[in-house]
Formats: C-alpha cells, sequence, structure tokens
C-alpha cells in the first residue's frame, strides 16, 4: 500500500471517494480525505489494485514525497574560528575570543531598529518542521496563538513536541522571546507561534497546509499568518520529483492565494554537506521544486562576513541559485547570517552555522514585522520590501540573492523614519 493524492474529474468525485477505503476515522492519517481547498484532489493509502482502477476510470494519481530538513543533524563546533567575535586588542593577548549566538545575529540583520516600531504583534508564525519543544521558554505557552491541530496528519494531537530539535531552533530564530524567562530574542519576539509538526511527506504537509488555510478564513487564526518551511529536496541535479501540477504545489500557491506570506530554505545542497560542487562557484543550481518557485521566498545563508564561497566556513554548503522554477525572481531571493548559539530541542547547541534552516526563519520574522505595522500588505507586497531593503554584498547572485536581510530598512518603509 502506498499513499496518493487522488485526482479526480468532477463526474467520479463521489465514485473516487467510494473507491478508496482505508482503516481509520477520517481524523486518523490512512484514512481517504477529500480536500476543501482543492475540489476533486483526495489524500489516501492505495492498494495497487485500486489505484490501478483509479487510472482506468480516468483520475490522475501523483506519488507522495518525502522531504527532508536542512541539516539532519548540525554538529556542535565549539573550535570553530570563523564565527566567533574576535577579542578586542585591550584584552590581554591569548584571551578567548566570545561566543556569539542569536542575538549577536539580530543585530546583524538590524532587528533592534525595526524594533522600535513592532516587534510582530498581531500577527502569527507557522513553524512546518518536527514540532516545537512545549516548555521552552522562549516559546513559552502563553505565547501560544492556539493549539491548532491538524486532521489526517501525522502528529495530529502531539504537535507541541519535537525530538529533533531542529523544529525548536527554526521557532525561536523566527519569534522567540526573552519576556518570560528565554534566552533570545527571535526576529518577531511579539509574534504568536503555530506548531505545525509534520513527518515531511507531502501529503502530510498538504493536510497541515489545508488546516492552515482553513484557520485563517474561518478567523481562527485572526490577523496576518506566515508559514515558515525550512526543508526541501536533498538532492544534486533535477528528477522531476515534483512537476508544477502536483497538488502540493498548489497548496502551496492556494495558501499565497488566501494571503499568506510563505518563505522557504533554499537547501544546503552544494558542498559537502551533499554535492561536494565547487566552493568558489555560484553554479551549478541546487535550489529544487517548490522551494524555487517565483511567488514564495527562498532563503539562502552566509557567513558573519556575508559570504557563503569561503573555505572552511560550512556556509558553503549554502544553495545556489537561479532555482529550478523561477523565472521572475531569481533564487536565492535573499540571504541571512547563521552562526553561534541557538535554540535546539529543549537546550542549547553551538554550531558554526545553522544552515538554510536558520536563514529561513529570520525572514519569516521579518515578515511578520512588516504585517504587524502594515497588516494589508499582500505577500507580494512583503517579498519586494525584503529584496529591495537587503543590503547588498560582494558575492553573485546565484549565492546572495538581493543581499543580507536588513529589518530596519523593511520596516522603514512602512514606517518612514526608522
Amino acid at each position: 500500500m502506498a499513499r496518493y493524492f487522488v485526482v479526480a474529474p468532477p463526474h467520479m468525485q463521489d465514485l473516487a471517494m467510494k473507491g478508496i477505503q482505508a482503516k481509520g476515522s477520517a481524523d486518523e492519517k490512512g484514512s481517504a480525505r477529500l480536500s476543501t481547498t482543492q475540489p476533486g484532489t483526495v489524500v489516501a493509502d492505495l492498494e495497487p489494485d485500486t489505484a490501478n482502477h483509479l487510472l482506468d476510470q480516468g483520475a490522475a494519481l501523483y506519488e507522495d514525497v518525502q522531504f527532508k530538513i536542512f541539516n539532519n543533524v548540525l554538529p556542535s563546533d565549539p573550535a570553530a574560528h570563523y564565527w566567533r567575535s574576535m577579542p578586542s586588542p585591550m584584552f590581554e593577548a591569548g584571551a578567548a575570543p566570545a561566543i556569539d549566538d542569536l542575538s549577536t545575529v539580530m543585530k546583524q540583520i538590524n532587528a533592534p531598529a525595526a524594533w522600535q516600531v513592532t516587534k510582530g504583534s498581531n500577527v502569527t508564525i507557522a513553524v512546518v518542521d518536527t514540532g516545537v519543544v512545549g516548555t521552552i521558554k522562549e516559546i513559552a505557552p502563553a505565547r501560544r496563538r492556539l493549539d491548532l491541530d491538524f486532521n489526517g496528519t501525522t502528529y495530529k494531537g502531539k504537535q507541541w513536541l519535537d525530538d529533533v530539535g531542529h523544529g525548536s531552533m527554526c521557532a525561536t530564530i523566527a519569534a522567540g522571546s526573552r519576556a518570560q524567562g528565554g534566552k533570545y530574542d527571535g526576529v518577531a519576539p511579539e509574534a504568536k507561534v503555530v506548531a505545525a509538526r509534520s513527518d515531511l511527506t507531502a501529503t502530510d504537509v498538504f493536510l497541515i497546509y489545508e488546516g492552515l488555510i482553513s484557520a485563517k478564513k474561518n478567523g481562527v487564526i485572526a490577523g496576518p499568518l506566515v508559514i515558515s518551511n525550512s526543508y526541501g529536496l536533498y538532492q544534486c541535479s533535477s528528477d522531476n520529483t515534483l512537476e508544477q501540477d502536483h497538488p502540493y504545489l498548489k497548496q502551496i500557491l492556494a495558501a499565497i492565494d488566501a494571503g499568506i506570506v510563505v518563505v522557504f530554505a533554499a537547501g544546503n545542497n552544494h558542498f559537502d554537506v551533499k554535492c561536494n560542487f565547487d566552493p568558489a562557484k555560484d553554479s551549478p543550481n541546487t535550489i529544487w521544486s517548490v522551494n524555487s518557485h517565483d511567488r514564495v521566498l527562498s532563503v539562502g545563508t552566509v557567513d558573519r562576513n556575508g559570504s557563503n564561497q569561503t573555505v572552511p566556513s560550512p556556509h558553503v554548503n549554502s544553495s545556489r541559485g537561479p532555482g529550478e522554477w523561477a523565472e521572475v525572481h531569481k533564487k536565492p531571493d535573499v540571504v541571512a547570517p547563521t552562526f553561534g548559539e541557538i535554540v535546539w530541542g529543549d537546550s542549547y547547541r553551538v554550531m558554526g552555522w545553522w544552515g538554510t534552516s536558520g536563514a529561513c526563519p529570520q525572514v519569516s520574522g521579518l515578515a511578520a514585522l512588516l504585517l504587524s505595522a502594515k497588516p494589508d500588505l499582500t505577500p507580494a507586497e512583503v517579498a519586494d520590501i525584503i529584496r529591495s531593503t537587503s543590503k547588498r554584498l560582494g558575492g553573485p547572485a546565484n549565492c546572495v540573492g538581493a543581499g543580507m536581510i536588513d529589518c530596519g530598512a523593511a520596516i522603514g518603509r512602512v514606517a518612514p523614519g526608522v
């Protein structure tokens, strides 16, 4: 038995639902679920005979796709030097450099200037990832928008758990807060967080997006919504795993059509993590499928010096553009720095970089700041502001896009004088 998206023409939608038999209730994974956002689309587990019968009747079947987080394990590296603050000359010779952390990164992207205007209040950030540890102080219970759940998904009823650590990192970077005893502020420390825990299959993410779109439409999520996605295809060349008529992409675009800002990590596919391409070059392309779509914001990462082409920095793994599906907005759109100590699971970890996974939620947080200051901005307008106010860097566009995000400059577009 395998999981599929079944897209049935109007004349056979009832037949498709009746022909798909699965165990469990409609709220459990494994049940056939008719999409509320895409008429005629069903998510279901099918036996081969049933799949063939549906094909014979004129339905289109799309296989499920397994995405991966960028990175699965980001190693601690307290001996690294490329992300450390060097000691001041006034220090004694041999003084140890200070360990940088999320606070250092917030200063580098000019978040404190934006906080003079807003810290992201009245905006919700949904983090589609490995979950969020419910006890971390940076995302304390009182700061949750609500405990949204997602019918038919792998982790229904278990959103505020994270046995990997990755999702907790991303949530903290986007919207962590020191207000209730946390160690770090994220980019939008007054934004609310929805933990959208997933096994990162396309069908699971599809159903999570369906729940988010519905919650936004029905007012369960009040105010603007941003969805942060730090996962994708870990591969070195295109194999057409996803086509542009795939229901998964259509669901992402449906969210954007509903006024939701969608942000994706560009990927960590370039050098030693995966593909072993020349770290100094801006090619070949390694940003794939939805992460490269014109209508999503795709985010790469750089070191403290604004580079992702310098060995031995692990930032050389940041995927290169222009992006498989990009036509108007070449990828990555922008980059953000990642280095130092950060939340990982229910504790803190010192890492030489946080991957493009840690860059993506910075842009999600910046989108939340913009929407907090000007809630009527469209997703396209948010993206244009972020790109046009970024700090230009020395690297080629395929490596660094429009440059490093500048939160203060971006907020200055909607709140002149910042």
